[in-house]
């Protein structure tokens, strides 16, 4: 897997949140990306505004170490002694048998006909060759200018929606909220969305609420809602869904009201199981779902073709962010010294338009990767998924809140 390596000041160990990866407030409209999508297969070869000097050229790591790393709040999320599960059988890919190159061959002077790459990890990446989301009976765009990400990341995104229309005809759209930058990179408020690999989707709701209403037993659409998660993690090589706590358990036991195998129940959502699981909690996921997809045909392309992208000034340095709260009496400056960043960049990064901040604020310190390594040979490592087993004939729990949302979807469908 392509990993920039994981930056560390000093004895400072940056714990990157997940919550901040989604904002605690609704996003803000990102300003519209110039026209011309970067698909797959159409790809405008447009350079980085922002190329990297050789000497800040991102260390790579593909050996699957630190893709989870410094996602956590104030502290590390929860996961103990867990294992990660067990990584797939690698799938063929476009790129087997091409020289290095051919590869530089294809970098210079087709660009587009590479595809997708995730370069690096969600929290310090970038995008090449990304694909805009499009508007569809699926979804609406919350910021159409930072709705960009893989080909991969679009298709299952569309798979999953779209098999909770083939199961209950006349759903509604859902509202689709950032995926990222065009180039990928920092994407204010998030810490993540860097790679094309993450995005923050609506729940379906009961009462036709829209974009970033709080969610509850009362007003979610459960039938929907546990049909989306389901065929993500089903039909999809999804990473993390990441959920409140206090809405993980009516899910938790609306599947199982439906018949789903416990065994497999308890292993993705998070709870005591052994192996990491899929559905997490993170703090400010209680008005939508923060998804993050592994791609094994964007991050492995990304892989081959970073050192020709990196001599190219294809790709930008990474940029990592931790946060800091502010002390009483503390200045910009000296908050710039301590992580060894500069006034400009932090007063960039929050949209600052002075020196002045606020005690107890919390803002976001970026911190860029330096360093040069060949990338190991290895192919990138996508966990095999893991799909639910048949459902019970019988449902082992029967519940009002199944029953519940049974009758919600089934009027709905009738209006």
């Amino acid at each position: 897997m392509v990993s920039f390596a994981a930056v560390k000041r000093g004895r400072v160990t940056l714990w990157v949140l997940f919550a901040a990866a989604c904002s605690a407030q609704p996003p803000h409209a990102h300003a519209p990306s110039p026209p011309g999508s970067a698909g797959a297969f159409g790809a405008e070869h447009t350079p980085s505004a922002l190329p990297p000097s050789p000497a800040a050229e991102a260390a790579l790591d593909d050996s699957g170490d630190g893709e989870h790393e410094n996602d956590a709040d104030d502290e590390p999320l929860d996961d103990g002694e867990l294992a990660e599960p067990a990584p797939g059988a690698p799938v063929p890919h476009p790129l087997d048998g091409w020289s290095e190159e051919r590869i530089e061959r294809a970098v210079t002077t087709d660009l587009a006909s590479l595809g997708s790459m995730s370069v690096g990890t969600p929290n310090a990446g970038g995008l090449v060759n990304g694909v805009q989301a499009v508007a569809s009976p699926l979804y609406s765009l919350v910021s159409p200018g930072s709705a960009w990400g893989t080909q991969e990341t679009i298709d299952y995104l569309n798979t999953a929606a779209q098999a909770v229309h083939d199961q209950f005809p006349e759903t509604p759209p859902l509202a689709l909220g950032d995926i990222g930058a065009r180039r990928g990179g920092p994407l204010r408020p998030h810490i993540s969305h860097q790679a094309g690999r993450d995005l923050d989707i609506s729940f379906y709701y009961r009462d036709g609420t829209h974009w970033y209403a709080r969610g509850t037993r009362d007003n979610l659409d459960f039938p929907r809602l546990w049909a989306f998660v389901r065929a993500l993690i089903e039909k999809t090589d999804i990473d993390l869904i990441l959920l409140d706590h206090g809405l993980q358990e009516p899910l938790k036991e609306y599947a199982l009201g439906l018949g789903e195998d416990p065994a497999w129940v308890s292993q993705i959502f998070q709870g005591k199981g052994a192996v990491r699981a899929i559905i997490r909690h993170a703090p400010g996921h209680a008005t939508h779902l923060h998804l993050r997809f592994w791609n094994p045909r964007a991050q492995e392309t990304a892989r081959r073709c970073y050192a020709s992208l990196a001599r190219h000034q294809l790709v930008r340095a990474p940029v990592q962010f931790t946060t800091h709260k502010v002390k009483k009496n503390e200045t910009l400056a000296m908050i710039a010294k301590k992580y060894g960043s500069t006034v400009r960049a932090i007063r960039e990064a929050n949209g600052l338009r002075s020196n002045l901040i606020h005690e107890q604020a919390v803002y976001r310190i970026p911190i860029s990767g330096s360093g040069v390594r060949i990338p190991h040979t290895e192919r990138v490592r996508i966990p095999a998924r893991r799909p639910p087993p048949a459902r019970h004939e019988t449902p082992t729990a029967s519940s009002s809140l199944s029953a519940q949302g049974e009758r919600s979807a089934s009027t709905r469908e009738q209006e």
